[in-house]
């Protein structure tokens, strides 16, 4: 009869070893509720400790989301992804992926050179954008009739996506696949059905990347464009407003001029969706990615920031988007924030006033602008902006809420 060998003790460094790994893994586990018992319970904080892009968040407890269990899941997530100790694991797993030339985001697409892409841009869901044609008709309508009832004409500036102006960076093929291109045509031809001024911004664009190969219109790895994207654009938007019936309702031309640069190296908003080693912190403008590794640094970018001035009498006159009286007023989104309307301002030789909510889709400043109006704001002109990519958004699922 054979017998099996007898199993050697283990030996003190093995023991160390088992424990070791067994405490670390208990440590582990335990350490996202520990995080906010001691964060929210015992020092009473009600932000999270830690904030990034990628972080969901619950929705607020009801009876129904209660009674089905489905609230306590979100709510887990929620918890995890703000825990700093799982934040730092799961940002340093994705940089490894990354830098083995893996990314994996559901959000992003990695294109050529480090271009970075909104997924839903660069493969959007026509379907959706199909079914929602009449109600986007029912809210263009309405925004006109809005407008034209306070006594002003309404101008749309369509903002195509960063696919479309790169197409080479994000698709293989270098070209926009069929479901994708003719998107924004269509929603220029909705827009001339309706009498709504407007013009092909998608076309300057290209023409200005044409004139100046050079010069990147867009960041790589932010979903937003520069300066000078934002320049070419306004240029094309002051082109078709005082070449067009339009001009009639504007008084002349001032002096409107750049004023000064604010330089900052920053984080794009692509990069923190990415799931890499960012954090968001406050700033004037809502919040900013900061970086929190090597990695993440080296994909910041230089942003800048014009000034401008109305010089009158002598004088040089700072230009905030405030100005009460102002003939124009433009009703944007995160894109005017990026030297968008000043951009128009520069374009037109006039001061605008700026409405501006965060949103691609445009539809939370059109119904800031809304009710301006309703409260006696009345411009001559309304320019209301918004983005491609945000009539794929939910907010656009019903408007005119």
């Amino acid at each position: 009869m054979t017998h099996a060998a007898a199993t050697p003790p283990q030996s003190p460094g093995q023991w160390a070893v088992r424990w070791f790994a067994v405490v670390a893994a208990a440590l582990l586990c335990a350490s996202v509720p520990l995080v906010h018992l001691v964060w929210h319970g015992l020092l009473g904080h009600a932000a999270p400790p830690i904030r990034s892009r990628g972080q969901s968040t619950a929705p607020a407890p009801t009876a129904t989301n209660l009674l089905d269990g489905s609230w306590m899941p979100q709510k887990e997530r929620e918890l995890r992804e703000a825990s700093p100790i799982a934040w730092r694991l799961r940002s340093g797993w994705l940089e490894l992926l990354y830098r083995a030339g893996l990314p994996r985001s559901p959000q992003v697409h990695v294109g050529r050179d480090e271009w970075f892409f909104l997924a839903a841009t660069v493969v959007p869901d026509r379907a959706r954008f199909d079914q929602r044609r009449e109600v986007r008709r029912r809210f263009f309508t309405a925004v006109r009739d809005r407008v034209r009832a306070a006594g002003a004409e309404l101008f749309v500036w369509f903002v195509p996506d960063k696919a479309r102006v790169y197409p080479e960076f994000a698709y293989g093929s270098g070209a926009l696949p069929p479901g994708k291109a003719a998107v924004y045509g269509d929603v220029l031809a909705e827009l001339a059905e309706l009498g709504i001024a407007t013009t092909d911004v998608a076309a300057a664009i290209a023409a200005a990347r044409r004139a100046a190969p050079a010069e990147e219109l867009w960041f790589r790895r932010d979903t937003h464009w520069r300066p000078f994207g934002a320049l070419a654009a306004a240029r094309a938007a002051a082109a078709a407003i005082e070449g067009g019936p339009l001009a009639a309702r504007l008084g002349p031309r001032r002096d409107v001029e750049l004023a000064g640069t604010e330089s900052i190296r920053m984080v794009g908003d692509l990069t923190a969706l990415l799931g890499l080693a960012t954090v968001e912190e406050p700033d004037a403008r809502g919040t900013h990615a900061v970086p929190m590794s090597l990695l993440t640094a080296r994909l910041a970018e230089p942003r800048d920031y014009h000034g401008i001035v109305l010089r009158e009498d002598g004088r040089a006159l700072p230009l905030y988007g405030d100005t009460a009286d102002a003939e124009i007023v433009v009703a944007g989104t995160s894109f005017s924030e990026e030297n968008g309307w000043k951009a128009l301002s520069l374009a037109l030789g006039r001061p605008v006033r700026a409405v501006l909510e965060r949103g691609a889709g445009g539809t939370a400043p059109a119904r800031e602008l809304l009710r301006l109006l309703d409260a006696g704001l009345r411009p001559r002109l309304v320019v209301w902006e918004f983005v491609e990519r945000g009539l794929f958004e939910d907010e656009w699922q019903d408007p005119l809420r």
